[in-house]
């Protein structure tokens, strides 16, 4: 069994865990997805304090077979695939400052668990999610380029019909206090998936999304990666 070490936060870290989460718990009904949502109440977390990684990964494991890998921050882009090709998906164990509150261009531990986790109780999600570590850990060159686009525009930032509305399903989105209403604003251009089309889009970390593509089910998301990963050569006919 994985060991977790839980670090010994401050006060001011668990009040800025508790500031994301209830300012994050009022924005999303009606612009997360429902699966996110469900996700969120299996995971049960706290208002009040930072969530324990070895709790998470329990649920996770119980839900889906999934694991978490304690890490010190952004991992090399190879070891970050073979995680997900080996359903691990790795967590840091840190807390944004204050100053970083709406938007943090390197993931913190808020981003990580409340952008990350929930989806992984979803199966088709969770299936995705699994089919992208294998075909990472073999692109190369403009197909690796490819493939972190499709990454960027599900994973990150993903946009899903849900209850007959654009919902958000994306985790750079829904850890992020200013995206959440940026990203369903008329100021962003939202265009039909077609994995081809989000091959080419570029994009830059350091700013609000100005485009996005949005996904009919996850099933067809689980489908579409496994036609393209199986055309380009990275996953198994």
């Amino acid at each position: 069994m994985v060991q977790f070490k839980y670090p010994n936060y401050t006060d001011e870290e668990h009040e800025t865990w508790g500031l994301l989460y209830k300012k994050q718990k009022e924005l999303l009904p009606g612009r997360a997805c429902s699966e996110f949502l469900e996700g969120l109440e299996k995971l049960d977390f706290s208002e009040t304090k930072i969530p324990a990684l070895k709790d998470i990964d329990s649920i996770l494991n119980k839900t889906t077979g999934w694991n978490v890998v304690r890490v010190d921050g952004l991992v090399p882009e190879r070891e970050f695939f073979e995680f997900l090709s080996q359903k691990k998906f790795p967590s840091t164990d840190f807390i944004r400052t204050r100053n970083d509150l709406n938007y943090t261009p390197a993931p913190d531990m808020f981003h990580d668990l409340f952008g990350h986790m929930s989806l992984i109780t979803n199966s088709h999600f969770a299936n995705f999610f699994h089919l992208m570590g294998q075909a990472g850990i073999k692109a190369q060159g403009n197909t690796l380029t490819e493939l972190q686009r499709v990454y960027w525009f599900t994973v990150e930032f993903g946009l899903i019909r849900n209850h007959g509305s654009k919902r958000i399903y994306g985790s750079g989105i829904l850890s992020s206090p200013g995206e959440v209403i940026y990203c369903l604003s008329d100021k962003v251009k939202v265009h039909e998936f077609d994995i081809t089309k989000v091959t080419k889009q570029e994009y830059d970390i350091w700013h609000m999304q100005e485009e996005l593509f949005v996904i009919e089910s996850f099933e067809q998301l689980e489908k579409k990666f496994t036609e393209f990963g199986k055309t380009l050569g990275l996953l198994a006919h």
